[in-house]
């Protein structure tokens, strides 16, 4: 099934320039009974998607293109035009990343942005390239939401109760509304960092930092060079928390009254703890004296601090 709604096509010369620009918008809409799968492969575009208390879903594309011919503004806009595929279960839309292309280089400005608009009972798997994805609302029925790109970042402004979110070079921010069940991100050489919270979270990341706050229980976090901070409100005795680093800083501040078992660990680095623990000979290794949640902390060159 596929219904067009309304297609606006604009075309006008930038005379300042000298060059030509192609503007086209489309807007669809399509059914949207509770369950329906949305993916979304967005390619090279930006995209924005919102929850909202409607019964269809709704999407708006905007491609802009400045060049310095007609033909190459137009050619820039039929390549990155998406396709819809619409069935009663699912909603794909994909949009071609054809960069590197010769015909292109005469374009000089460009935009290129998806909108999508969905109500909360259908599940959302959403990916760009090298635009950047936002995501707004409650994501209720996306259990895990996933949310992936390459050199993009991601944001998400929101909640659902799983989020797995993955960029190679791009930056990762959440901010939820409330704790999510749990969370997986990993970046490479983008910032990972969550506001609102989560029950149990996993992070991965090269060069990128790590913050989060609000934690709820298990941490997993890898990283190399990037620092990490995250701050605690509850932790159960029988959770663990596991932070390996290579020169990077790491930062953990628990809940007042914690009593954390456990070992923090670096070769050449520096290790501060407010938690009794008895250390060994060199200050290269403390052993936590507590009965509660399990701390396994370890670093290469960077300083450990744990309040």
């Amino acid at each position: 099934m596929h219904k067009l709604l309304a297609v606006v096509l604009l075309v006008g010369v930038v005379t300042a320039a000298g060059a030509a620009e192609k503007r086209e918008e489309i807007s669809q809409a399509f059914p949207a009974p509770a369950g329906k799968v949305v993916l979304v492969d967005a390619g090279p575009l930006d995209l924005v998607v919102r929850v909202a208390e409607i019964a269809e879903i709704r999407v708006k594309v905007e491609l802009v293109a400045g060049a310095f011919s007609g033909s190459a503004a137009a050619a820039w806009v039929e390549a990155h035009r998406p396709v819809f595929q619409d069935s009663e279960g699912e909603l794909r839309l994909s949009a071609p990343d054809p960069g590197g292309v010769d015909l292109f280089k005469g374009v000089v400005i460009s935009r290129a942005r998806v909108e999508l608009v969905m109500p909360p009972t259908v599940r959302a798997d959403l990916s760009t390239s090298s635009g950047n994805l936002r995501a707004e609302g409650e994501f209720g029925a996306s259990s895990p939401l996933r949310l992936r790109a390459a050199s993009g970042d991601i944001e998400l402004l929101g909640w659902a109760p799983e989020v797995e979110a993955r960029t190679t070079s791009g930056a990762i921010l959440l901010r939820a509304v409330r704790a999510v069940d749990r969370l997986l991100a990993r970046s490479s050489s983008g910032d990972v960092m969550l506001a609102g919270g989560a029950r149990a979270m996993r992070a991965d990341t090269a060069s990128g930092q790590v913050r989060a706050e609000g934690l709820l229980g298990p941490v997993a976090i890898v990283t190399s060079t990037g620092t990490v901070t995250i701050r605690f409100d509850s932790l159960g005795k029988s959770d663990e928390v596991s932070i390996s680093s290579t020169s990077g800083r790491v930062r953990v501040i628990l809940p007042p009254g914690t009593q954390p078992s456990g070992e923090l660990a670096t070769s050449s680095g520096e290790i501060r703890s407010e938690h009794p623990g008895e250390a060994d000979a060199k200050g290269t290794k403390v052993r936590l004296s507590g009965d509660g949640p399990r701390l396994s902390i370890t670093t290469t060159s960077g300083k450990i601090e744990l309040s």
